[in-house]
Parts: structure tokens; C-alpha cells; sequence
């Protein structure tokens, strides 16, 4: 039996799908794998997980699987590629193994090789395309400390500046109130000590306050949430100029639960974009990311069929 996996690594969950030919026979999903947010371990045993559940659904063996693609947060780096692939090799000793970016799996689960662009929002963001010469381009996605705009961390963290400035001007806030609840805190001084402590509080868990805050009409959420889609949008705005300099008829693909959770930032998205680029269409995801590393890995058994 030839199988072929499929992984896709972000920085909150770990998903492997194993697939015969084009049917998907077995999935698994185990916490993140992005070496720029876990150790080594946790790693490793998040592919570990990840691999053997799909493996285990399937009802097949590692030995089964003769390629392998895995699209991980924070593999652009050749180093974190490298350790991925030193785990890879370990679980699927008989595999033919790749491991890419997970924006490139993104953007091959969408568009398969043809020009588009794809902007993920979830606990990192990136805005990545591909034009019709299969010139590539990225915006973005350089990490939850120095970049990641748009995303649930940039969204917790904007969240807690602006509620930390209300309180500094005495305004008041259903957002602070949500804030300081989830966190079981009582006092300003508490909320400061939290958000400052060694080890970086999950500013993402804050999203789904956030967002609840502003279906309520809170005014601090709701601009919390419009620079995030403004952000987001500058992101694929700078892929856009890079690879298309006349206005061609483009698609850009919104992925990852920041887009497929908030109405107002897809909104805000979509009206930025089509502000200078009105031809272009902006619409949800509609594959799995890992769909695009079983893309990519079948494509190499086939072309090791071939050879």
C-alpha cells in the first residue's frame, strides 16, 4: 500500500492527513509545532502525535507512507527546516520527505500551482502570493514580537494598549471589564503586572473577548478590530504592487480563525483592498492547508514514478 502525508504546522495546532491517491483516509491534530514559539520537544512531540493518530486512522504504517510534505510555521529558516526534517525522518523512515513554509502549502491547498494570493490570520499572519511567471512574494509573518500584524496576538496585545490607555484617561469600557474577567484579575496594577510577567501571557486567547466585546458595540474592540482587518489589508496590498503592476484580475484566499471568525475584519479587509484594486476578488478559504502539502506530495510520487 503507497500512501502519501501531508502536515500542516502552525504555531497553535499540528495537523497530518494521510491520502490514498486523492482520497484523505486519516487525520490527526495535536498542539503546535512552530520552533519559534515551542522547544524542541514539545516539537517533536507534537509531530509525533500528529503522525501516528493519522496514521492510526488510516489504519496503515509509517512504512506505508512513501512521500511526505510538511508545511510548518518558521521553516523559511534552513535551521528549523532541518530539525523538522531530522524528526520527519525518524517517523517515516521510507518517505521521500519535503518540508516548505506553511504559507506555501496555504497557497497551493487554494490555488494548486495557478496565481493567487492567500492571507492568513490566525495566531501569527502572513500575506503571500504567486503571479502567472510563478514569481512569489510575502508580506509579513516575521514573528509575533516584531511583526505578525493582524493577528489573535497582535490582536490581544493592541487590546490590552488600548485598554490600558482608557483607564490612564479614566474612560470606562465593557472590553476592560471582559479583560480583566477572563484573567481573574481586579485592579489596573494587576492587569500590568500580567501582561509584563517573564513568561509572554497567550495574547491570542483574548481574541474571542475581543470579538465579543465588539458584536456588543463596545467602541474599543471595534478599533481594535478595523486596524487588524487595516493591517492585514496593507500586508496583501504590498504583494499585490510587488507582483501585478497593471490591475489584473486577482484572487486573494482569507484563511485561519482571526478571517473565519470576524465579519468585521473580512469587512475591513475586502473595502481596503478594493479601495486601489477594485478588480480584486477577496473571498474565504475553502480548503484545509494540509490539502496543499498532499498536494505537493503527491506531485512527488509521481514524478518519482516517472523517473
Amino acid at each position: 500500500m503507497s500512501l502519501i502525508l501531508g502536515i500542516d504546522g502552525g504555531g497553535s495546532k499540528t495537523t497530518a492527513a494521510v491520502a490514498r491517491e486523492s482520497t484523505v483516509v486519516g487525520t490527526h491534530t495535536a498542539p503546535g509545532c512552530n520552533l519559534n514559539s515551542v522547544s524542541l520537544e514539545q516539537a517533536r512531540a507534537s509531530l509525533t502525535e500528529a503522525v501516528q493518530g493519522a496514521l492510526r486512522q488510516a489504519n496503515a504504517t509509517a512504512e506505508d507512507v512513501v512521500c511526505a510534505c510538511a508545511g510548518v510555521a518558521g521553516a523559511a529558516s534552513p535551521q528549523a527546516a532541518d530539525s523538522i526534517s531530522q524528526m520527519l525522518t525518524g517517523l517515516l523512515p521510507r518517505a521521500d520527505l519535503q518540508v516548505v513554509g506553511d504559507t506555501l502549502i496555504a497557497l497551493e491547498a487554494e490555488f494548486r500551482g495557478s496565481a493567487g494570493v492567500i492571507c492568513i490570520s490566525g495566531t501569527g499572519s502572513v500575506a503571500f502570493g504567486r503571479n502567472e511567471r510563478g514569481e512569489i512574494a510575502r508580506a509579513g509573518g516575521w514573528g509575533r514580537f516584531v511583526s505578525d500584524e493582524g493577528s489573535g496576538h497582535w490582536i490581544g496585545q493592541r487590546a490590552l494598549f488600548e485598554v490600558l490607555q482608557a483607564l490612564d484617561m479614566g474612560r470606562s469600557s465593557a472590553l476592560i471589564t471582559a479583560i480583566m474577567n477572563h484573567w481573574r484579575i481586579a485592579t489596573r496594577e494587576q492587569l500590568v503586572q500580567e501582561c509584563n510577567r517573564d513568561s509572554v501571557p497567550n495574547f491570542s486567547d483574548l481574541f474571542p473577548i475581543v470579538m465579543d466585546a465588539q458584536l456588543k458595540g463596545d467602541p474599543l474592540a471595534c478599533e481594535v478590530l478595523t486596524a487588524a482587518g487595516t493591517r492585514l489589508a496593507r500586508a496583501a496590498q504590498i504583494v499585490l504592487r510587488r507582483l501585478w503592476i497593471t490591475h489584473n484580475p486577482v484572487e486573494i484566499a482569507l484563511s485561519g480563525g482571526v478571517f473565519a471568525n470576524c465579519a468585521r475584519i473580512r469587512q475591513v479587509f475586502g473595502n481596503v483592498v478594493r479601495s486601489d484594486r477594485p478588480e480584486v476578488k477577496v473571498r474565504l478559504s475553502s480548503q484545509e492547508s494540509y490539502m496543499g502539502a498532499l498536494h505537493m506530495a503527491r506531485q512527488a510520487m509521481e514524478r518519482k514514478t516517472l523517473t
